[in-house]
This record gives structure tokens, sequence and C-alpha cells, in this order.
């Protein structure tokens, strides 16, 4: 006898069937972490730039309990980020109208990166 049995054949089919309920979900799982965690350290190097861009401006720093919004586009044209970073979740540019706002707390400044 050659080949196999039509139930060995459904058989088969049943078991790759059984697996990729399995692993289907967990890459995707894997899929989506991976790309939050690319957003996330996007964001940490825009703010990291956004630090940088403040110790150049140190003159345009807030005041004690102010603030300072500046743009994603202040930051490509002072060469501080590169020109159309790419969001990680969506594929796309970030808007160039993103702003970072910059807060002085006691002579401690914190980076708060806001997605338009």
């Amino acid at each position: 006898m050659k080949g196999f049995t039509l139930v060995e054949l459904l058989a088969v089919i049943i078991v790759l069937g059984a697996i990729s309920l399995v692993v289907i979900p967990s890459v995707q799982r894997s899929v989506n972490r991976s790309g939050e965690q690319a957003y996330e350290v996007q964001v940490s190097n825009i703010e990291d730039a956004a630090k940088n861009w403040a110790a150049d401006h140190i003159d345009s720093l807030p005041d004690h309990g102010k603030t300072v919004t500046i743009t994603l586009e202040d930051l490509m044209q002072g060469n501080y980020v590169e020109q159309d970073l790419e969001n990680p979740k969506t594929k796309k540019p970030f808007a160039k109208d993103t702003k970072i706002i910059i807060k002085n707390i006691n002579e401690n400044y914190t980076y708060k990166f806001v997605e338009s």
C-alpha cells in the first residue's frame, strides 16, 4: 500500500490546526509587545533629544513651577532628531506638531511627550 489514508490525512490536518490555535495568538502577542517596546524606546529617544535641546537653550527653560513646550519640528530643525521619525505602532511618521512639555519643579526638569 502506498500513500496515506484519508483518516491519516484528516488526523494530520486536525493536529496542525490545533497547533496553529496555540502558536498564532502567542506570535501575535509577541509582535504587539515588540511594537510597544519600540514605541517606548522611540519616545525615550525623543525625550533625550529634548534634554539635549534644553542644554543648548538653557535661557529658554522655564522658571520654577512653569512649563515650556517645544515641538518635534523644533527638534528636527535643530538636528536633535532625524527627519520624519516613524511611530513604530502606526508605521507612519510622528506629526511634526507633536509636543514635548518641559516643566521646572524645584530646578529639576521633567520631559513629557504628548503625541498629537
